[in-house]
């Protein structure tokens, strides 16, 4: 079997974009797009400036590095 040069030149293409649509996948599995659902509340912590989620509605929540209690930041 001989390859010639456009052979040469697009099959590491292919292969590029095989683990190109693999990486994406495994991206949208995990879940990053769930970070901006409208449950998720976004908190910044006072005292170390942490920044961490809740999915719990509750108007103060424990940072989760050094147990301060802190409000939800507004969107």
């Amino acid at each position: 079997m001989s390859l010639n040069s456009a052979d040469i030149f697009l099959i590491p293409l292919l292969v590029q974009f095989v683990v190109l649509m693999y990486l994406a996948w495994r991206y949208r599995k995990r879940g990053y797009h769930d970070l901006r659902s409208p449950k998720a509340h976004i908190f910044r912590c006072t005292n170390c400036r942490h920044i961490y989620i809740d999915n719990r509605r509750v108007p103060l929540s424990k940072c989760t590095k050094c147990n301060t209690l802190n409000e939800m930041i507004r969107r």
